[in-house]
C-alpha cells in the first residue's frame, strides 16, 4: 500500500485545484493513501476533498509570529515548525510530491524526502542547493510554465505528468457536500425557478460572486449591477448573489442588493455548505479563482472574469462547458503589482456588460441571443478544449493576436516534441479551425529567423568550450557566447523554451570539478542542438498538415471574428 505526501502551501484556490490529482490518483489505484499537507489557514478547504486521507497543517501565523517579534527566540518559531513536521514524518510516506513548487514547499519536501529515504516528485534542493527534477515535467512546470508568456501545459496539467498518473474526468465525487445542505439548497433554488416561470425546467439560476481575493481581480461593481439587470430581465434566468461570511462581501451584497429595491436572493455560504449551492445553480459568474475550482471540481459551467493579475492560462476553468472572459492574452500582464493598479482598474471598468450577458447566454444554449460583439471591444473568450493531454485554452471571439494565439499552440507542441519525443498532430488539425494557414505560416516564418539566430549562438557557444578546453585562455570568449546564448531565454518566441531547459541544467550541475563541468555544459549544448531540431520538425509538421487541410473558409477563423462566439 503506497503512501503519497502532497505538499500545497498556496491559497484556498490552489488547495481545491490539488483535488483534481487526488482523484486521479485514487481511481487510477484507489488503495494508495493520499495524504494533504498545508498551513492551518487552508484546512476549511482541504477537509472538503474526497479522497484524502489525512490532512496535515502547518501553523504559519504562530511561526511567522515567533520568528518576526524580537521578544520571542527564533527557536520557539523552529520548535513549531519542527513539531508539525515531525508528525507528518511518523506517519511514513514513499512519495512526497511538491505541488505548490515556491522556495518553502521545495525545502519541505527535500527535507522530508531525505529523511524518509523517499521518492520526491516535482523539484527539490540538493545539498549542494541546487535544484533536481524528478522528471522532465518538472522542469517544465518549474522553469518554463513560470517564465515564458505562452504557458504550453497549465498547472493541474503539470501536477498529473509529474505524478506520473491521467487526469480523470469523472468528477462527481470529488468534493464533499452535506446532505442536508443539499436538501436545502434542492427545494429552495426549485421553488425560485417555479416562482419565475410555469416551465421551471426553462429557468436558469445565474449564481454571481460578488467579490475577489483582490480589487484588481472584481468585476467593477457598476459594471455587475448592469449585468444583473440584463439577468434578471430575462423571462429565463434568476440571478443570486453568493457571498463567503465576511463582513466586507456582506456590504458589498448589501449595495447590490439595494439598486434592485432589495428583492434579489444572496446566498451566504463557507466551505461546508458552498458546494451545496453551486451543484444546483445553472451556471457561475465570478472574477474569483476559488470558487472557480470548487466549480468546475462540480462540473458546474463557469463564465469566469478573469482580470488583473489572474494567471488564466495556467489556472483557468477546465470544464469544457465553461468560458473565461478577458482581454486578449497578448495584451495582459500576469505578474502581480506587475503594472500600477489604478491602470487595471481603469481598464477594467471598460468590460461591457452586455458582453457578460452575452456569454452567459452562449453557455446556456441561447445562441440566438446573443448580441454582437463591438468592433472596439478588448475583451475575448477563451474556452477549454480537451487534447490528448490535457486542456487547452483556445480564443472563440473577440479581438485578439494571431501571433500570440500561434505561439502559444506552437509552444504546446514544441514542449510535447522536446519531452516526450511525440507531438499531437490532432492538435494541428484542430489549430487550423482556429487558426488560418496564414496566419501560422507568417508565425512560422518569423520563429525560423529567431531559431536560425539561437544556432548561430549554441555553435559559437560550442566552438568556444572546444577551445577553452583545449586553452584555458580562450575562457573569456566562451563566457561571453554562453552569457549571449542564455539572454535568448528571455526572447519573446518558441526558441526560448529550448533555451530555458538548457540553462535550468546548467543551473543544476552537480559536479564540483571544472573538467566535469564542462564535459557537462557540452553534453547540454549538444541535448539543446537536439531541441532546436525539434523545433523545426514541430514547424514543418505544422506546415505539411496546414498543406494537407483544404479549408475554403481561409480568413474566417474564430480570432478574425467580431461578432459571434
Amino acid at each position: 500500500m503506497e503512501k503519497i505526501l502532497i505538499v500545497n502551501l498556496k491559497r484556498l484556490g490552489d488547495i481545491f485545484q490539488t483535488a483534481h490529482l487526488v482523484n486521479s490518483i485514487k481511481r487510477d489505484n484507489p488503495s494508495k493513501k493520499v495524504h494533504l499537507l498545508c498551513y492551518e489557514e487552508s484546512v476549511k478547504a482541504a477537509k472538503i476533498i474526497n479522497g484524502l486521507d489525512e490532512v496535515h497543517t502547518i501553523n504559519r501565523k504562530k511561526v511567522v509570529s515567533y520568528f518576526r517579534n524580537s521578544i520571542y527566540s527564533d527557536g520557539l518559531a523552529f520548535n513549531e515548525l519542527n513539531e508539525a513536521l515531525n508528525k507528518v514524518l511518523a506517519q511514513g510516506f514513499d512519495k512526497v510530491l511538491n505541488y505548490s513548487n515556491d522556495r518553502v514547499s521545495t525545502y519541505l519536501c527535500s527535507y522530508i524526502s531525505n529523511t524518509l529515504k523517499c521518492d520526491a516528485l516535482g523539484v527539490r534542493f540538493t545539498p549542494k542547493q541546487t535544484v533536481e527534477y524528478s522528471n522532465d515535467f518538472a522542469l517544465v512546470l518549474n522553469d518554463i510554465v513560470t517564465q515564458t508568456s505562452f504557458t504550453p501545459y497549465s498547472f493541474n496539467d503539470c501536477a498529473h505528468k509529474i505524478a506520473g498518473v491521467e487526469i480523470k474526468n469523472e468528477r462527481s465525487t470529488i468534493i464533499k457536500s452535506n446532505k442536508i445542505h443539499d436538501k436545502t439548497a434542492i427545494n429552495n433554488l426549485d421553488r425560485l425557478r417555479s416562482l419565475k416561470s410555469q416551465d421551471a425546467n426553462r429557468v436558469s439560476i445565474i449564481g454571481i460572486q460578488v467579490s475577489s481575493a483582490s480589487i484588481v481581480k472584481e468585476i467593477p461593481e457598476d459594471t455587475l449591477i448592469e449585468t444583473i439587470r440584463l439577468i434578471n430581465s430575462s423571462e429565463t434566468m434568476i440571478p443570486i448573489l453568493l457571498t463567503a461570511p465576511t463582513e466586507e462581501e456582506k456590504k458589498k451584497a448589501s449595495r447590490i442588493n439595494k439598486e434592485f429595491e432589495n428583492k434579489l436572493v444572496s446566498v451566504e455560504a463557507d466551505f461546508i455548505a458552498l458546494p451545496s449551492v453551486l451543484k444546483n445553480i445553472d451556471l457561475l459568474l465570478t472574477p474569483d479563482t476559488s470558487i472557480k475550482h470548487l466549480a468546475d471540481l462540480l462540473d458546474t459551467p463557469v463564465l469566469e472574469v478573469s482580470l488583473g493579475h489572474a494567471p488564466m492560462f495556467k489556472q483557468g476553468t477546465i470544464n469544457l462547458r465553461s468560458a473565461i472572459l478577458s482581454e486578449a492574452g497578448h495584451t495582459r500582464i500576469f505578474k502581480e503589482n506587475g503594472e500600477a493598479q489604478e491602470s487595471v482598474l481603469r481598464r477594467n471598468s471598460s468590460l461591457s456588460p452586455n458582453l457578460i450577458f452575452n456569454t452567459i447566454n452562449t453557455l446556456l444554449g441561447n445562441p440566438e441571443e446573443i448580441l454582437n460583439i463591438p468592433n472596439q471591444n478588448t475583451y475575448c473568450i477563451y474556452r477549454p478544449i480537451q487534447t490528448t493531454d490535457g486542456i487547452l485554452l483556445m480564443p472563440e471571439a473577440g479581438p485578439t493576436s494571431s501571433s500570440f494565439e500561434c505561439k502559444r499552440i506552437v509552444s504546446r507542441l514544441v514542449t510535447q516534441k522536446i519531452m516526450t519525443g511525440t507531438i499531437d498532430e490532432d492538435l494541428i488539425t484542430t489549430a487550423y479551425s482556429y487558426i488560418t494557414k496564414k496566419e501560422f505560416q507568417n508565425t512560422i516564418e518569423s520563429e525560423k529567423m529567431a531559431l536560425s539566430e539561437v544556432t548561430k549562438d549554441l555553435l559559437s557557444t560550442l566552438r568556444g568550450l572546444i577551445q577553452t578546453q583545449e586553452n584555458k585562455s580562450k575562457a573569456p570568449a566562451f563566457i561571453e557566447a554562453l552569457e549571449r546564448l542564455l539572454a535568448r531565454c528571455f526572447d519573446n518566441n518558441i526558441a526560448a523554451i529550448p533555451t530555458l531547459i538548457f540553462r535550468a541544467k546548467v543551473d543544476s550541475l552537480a559536479s564540483s570539478s571544472l573538467e566535469d563541468n564542462f564535459k557537462e555544459v557540452e553534453t547540454h549544448l549538444y541535448q539543446l542542438k537536439d531541441s532546436l531540431q525539434s523545433c523545426l520538425y514541430v514547424f514543418k509538421r505544422i506546415e505539411d498538415i496546414g498543406y494537407g487541410i483544404g479549408r475554403t473558409k481561409t480568413e474566417s477563423s474564430p480570432m478574425t471574428k467580431e461578432k459571434t462566439l
